[in-house]
């Protein structure tokens, strides 16, 4: 698919016009410079066409700062991979001197671009025509924000584009086969942007040291044994009090958010450090929105051989609450268990969307709630599976109000040890 990517200094409008074409809030936008770091993806639609867009950083020439280091990689990268370039400028600031250079960058890599001067509902305050200095046959006057000139500028993007699939009648091409949608959480630091370049074979999110890098969710594709995956990277989810800066609480937002876009989630935790009480609350979160889940225990490499079984036992031990959710063991830097914890995630995936016959249940489960009831009075009249992705379940009693929530935890461990789900919360239902 066609690649469109769109460049510029920092706080020109650029994560503004990326939402707007892609038709959805992607990326965080705020007035402070340099909210954006890692390159975003998403596919977009035109007239017919389906192209993906790619939003970057603030571009920085020859900067000593490490983070500005790194997203000057990431749109080199977004650059490789662009069939167009769309160099966006703050037209109420003028020509700047960091748009010559950019726009010189771009002519001695022979990159041709289209100049797009954004906040162009401030008109009293610029003229379009000081911008044609930049190199351009053509400007595009636009106000990203309220949608002013983009479909003029989108016209001439999908013009240069070579490639796109065009239905008849203008629609979207929607041929979209069967994906399983996947979410790395966890704590700032714990590795959740090293194990998704490992797992891509690609900087595809920018890695340091310093908790809070990432902080858009970053979004890729990737096929595997026969299977499509989607795959968010999100950024570190600390406890809301320790949360200081308006872009960290929209990225931790935003992370939770991810939990209700994929289909298995999954955590990833220290194994140095062991599960804390965030790992806690960020799988109950996971749990509570009846995700499937994978728990992945990383930095396995720097315990101590000696201690590597201490650790794991009681690593295990204090996962206790959430012993259905497969636990593996990785080092994402030196790229080892990930395959592993994708395998994990398709078997979840593919376990919570097993139904049992109610045939089955009764021969089976039925027989032994019939000899243990919930209480002396409380008959138990019959057992059903009612949904999937979670497995759900209902309880048909001759009074609800007396299976007590141990009672409901013993029929589930039932259900989860006589059919093995994995992975995914047991919900039951109790009926009359």
């Amino acid at each position: 698919m066609a690649t469109v990517a769109i460049i510029g200094r920092p706080n020109v409008g650029k994560s503004t016009l990326f939402n707007r074409i892609v038709g959805r809030r992607v990326a965080i936008t705020l007035k402070e410079p340099g909210i954006t770091r890692d390159r975003l993806v998403r596919t977009a639609c035109w007239r017919g066409k389906e192209f993906q867009v790619i939003d970057t950083g603030g571009f920085v020439l020859a900067s000593r700062d490490e983070i500005e280091r790194e997203i000057a990689r990431q749109i080199q990268i977004a650059l490789e991979e662009a069939k167009v370039i769309v160099l966006v400028v703050d037209g109420t600031a003028g020509v700047m001197p960091l748009d010559e250079e950019i726009a010189s960058a771009l002519r001695r890599q022979g990159r041709e671009f289209l100049l797009a001067i954004n906040k162009c509902d401030v008109k009293s305050r610029f003229d379009p025509t000081d911008f044609y200095r930049l190199g351009v046959k053509k400007v595009f006057s636009i106000s990203a924000e309220h949608g002013i000139g983009v479909d003029e500028l989108l016209d001439e993007v999908i013009a240069r584009l070579s490639e796109g699939t065009t239905l008849p009648g203008g629609g979207a091409v929607s041929q979209k086969k069967e994906e399983i949608a996947l979410a790395i959480l966890g704590r700032p630091n714990v590795g959740k942007s090293t194990f998704l370049n490992r797992l891509l074979g690609k900087e595809r999110a920018i890695v340091m040291p310093t908790p809070g890098t990432t902080r858009d969710l970053v979004e890729d594709r990737f096929h595997f044994e026969e299977t499509t995956f989607r795959v968010i990277d999100t950024a570190g989810i600390r406890r809301r009090q320790r949360i200081e800066e308006p872009v960290e609480f929209y990225s931790v937002r935003r992370a939770i958010g991810a939990i209700d876009l994929c289909d298995i989630a999954l955590v990833l935790i220290d194994a140095t450090e062991g599960p804390t009480a965030q790992d806690k609350r960020i799988i109950k979160l996971v749990e509570n929105k009846n995700k499937g889940m994978v728990v992945v225990a990383n930095k396995i490499d720097l315990v101590p051989k000696e201690l590597e079984k201490k650790v794991k036992d009681y690593i295990k031990e204090k996962l206790h609450f959430v012993d259905y959710a497969p636990l593996i063991y990785t080092c994402a830097l030196a790229g080892k268990g990930i395959l592993d914890a994708i395998r994990q995630a398709k078997a979840v995936y593919h376990s919570g969307a097993m139904r049992v016959s109610s045939t089955f249940l009764r021969a089976t489960i039925l027989p032994e709630l019939k000899n243990n009831p919930p209480t002396p009075h409380c008959r138990v009249s019959g057992l059903s599976q009612v949904g999937i992705r979670p497995p759900v379940f209902r309880l048909r009693v001759s009074h609800p109000s007396e299976v007590t929530p141990l009672y409901q935890r013993y029929l589930l461990n039932l259900i989860r040890n006589q059919f093995h789900f994995t992975g995914y919360p047991l919900r039951l239902k109790i009926t009359r």
